[in-house]
């Protein structure tokens, strides 16, 4: 009998583990879930600047720490999570954006920076680890 418990006990560890570990790494691939971002104050985008060499910056306001209410208040607090990198795939006229995580980065979103974009009005959505595109809002961009 002893010797089924402990295998039974080491497979039930190690699915226990990839669970989690698959968990960490869905996050870190795809982005914070949309919930992660909402309990932490929200986000949201600003105006879009053209620099005189045509690369476009895009203001993005968010707090991932949770001191601070950007479009909710803030469930949590976590001053040692930092936005590690905030990644953007633009697709026609719409712009997913989402945030990495990570431990001793600035917890504040940094401007999203395109070296080429049309002019023309973009969507922006947020898609994270829950992979469901949520409304941020839109940007002109001229």
């Amino acid at each position: 009998m002893r010797r089924t418990i402990i295998p039974a006990v080491i497979v039930t560890v190690a699915v226990m583990s990839a669970a989690f570990a698959d968990a960490g790494i869905r996050e870190w691939w795809f982005g914070e879930p949309w919930d992660f971002i909402q309990d932490a104050g929200g986000i949201r985008v600003g105006g879009a600047t053209r620099a005189s060499d045509g690369a476009v910056s895009i203001a993005v306001d968010c707090d991932v720490s949770g001191s601070r209410f950007v479009t909710l208040q803030p469930e949590h607090l976590d001053s040692a999570v930092g936005v590690r990198k905030l990644l953007a795939a633009v697709e026609g006229h719409r712009i997913a954006i989402s945030v990495r995580t990570g431990l001793g980065s600035s917890s504040t979103c940094a401007p999203l920076r395109f070296e080429r974009l049309d002019p023309g009005e973009y969507s922006i959505v947020y898609l994270g680890a829950d992979r469901a595109p949520h409304e941020v809002g839109t940007v002109v961009v001229r």
